[in-house]
């Protein structure tokens, strides 16, 4: 039973794998396929510092990674403490409400969000005119085309860090929270020294989960913006598929897969790092 499952796992994930690292060592245009000269790392030297388009697309991934997890995160949190409240009226519905962006493929919330950043008949230029701000072309102008994107991401996923998080919270034992009370600890110590070393794990797990995500995100930008305005939301994974599917440099779009999968190794590996040090408030209380 072992030998055809290792069959498998080898014919749909290591082969490929191989083969992909294969195709980046050497120079191979679709448009000319019987062309395979071996050029070793050129391409993985070509993309790094030769190719200002991939430093572009790499610079815009990771500021989308680095806004988007960080305000997922808080807003996830402070979102999963108030549905964990048992006073809170409502919480099955407030949650079906919150919920419900997760529940749509990012093609449907790329071209939902189209609508609304429509630069005369969406609905959020229509509220800026309300206050009487001049409307914005949201995914037309350079400064806001990527500020657009990071606002979709946001508004689509917190919900799932919400969900992660409050799963989270209430598997927490009570034990400690009640010899904590005991000692006089307040709601603010016991959510510093408990809950946050106790979500440790969750949280990293959810932050790593959404990191990937973030990375390899495609969806959303091809149907907002193509990348556009110019190379304003040029991200990796587009810039991927245009140089293997538009460009048919198959080399170059290899050794490019190649990079942002160690991108993701590199980012899991701190990630685990992080779950493997001291948890910060031991023994505080």
């Amino acid at each position: 039973m072992i030998l055809p499952a290792i069959l498998i796992l080898f014919s749909i994930v290591i082969y490929p794998m191989i083969y992909s690292f294969w195709i980046s060592l050497h120079t191979w245009y679709l448009g000319k396929p019987q062309q395979f000269p071996f050029v070793g790392l050129s391409n993985y030297y070509a993309l790094l510092f030769k190719d200002s388009v991939f430093r572009i697309s790499l610079r815009n991934t990771l500021v989308i990674l680095s806004v988007c997890i960080p305000v997922e995160f808080a807003l996830g949190l402070i979102l999963a403490l108030l549905l964990n409240r048992k006073d809170l009226k409502g919480r099955k519905i407030f949650r079906s409400i919150l919920i419900a962006p997760v529940v749509l493929t990012p093609v449907v919330a790329g071209v939902l969000w189209k609508f609304i950043f429509h630069p005369r008949l969406g609905i959020l230029n229509y509220l800026l005119s309300l206050v009487g701000i001049r409307g914005i072309e949201w995914v037309a102008d350079p400064r806001f085309a990527l500020v657009s994107v990071m606002m979709v991401d946001i508004w689509q996923w917190t919900a799932f860090m919400m969900l992660v998080l409050y799963a989270g919270i209430i598997s927490l034992p009570r034990e400690p929270y009640e010899a904590a009370q005991l000692d006089g600890a307040t709601s603010w110590q016991q959510f510093i020294y408990l809950t946050m070393p106790l979500l440790r794990p969750i949280i990293i797990v959810a932050l790593l989960i959404r990191t990937m995500d973030i990375v390899k995100i495609f969806d959303v930008i091809y149907v907002l913006t193509r990348g556009g305005p110019g190379d304003a939301t040029e991200v990796l994974t587009l810039y991927n598929f245009r140089v293997g599917l538009n460009y048919f440099d198959m080399g170059k779009a290899a050794a490019m897969s190649w990079i942002i999968a160690i991108i993701i190794i590199l980012l899991a590996q701190a990630y685990l790092r992080i779950i493997q040090t001291e948890p910060f408030g031991r023994g505080a209380i």
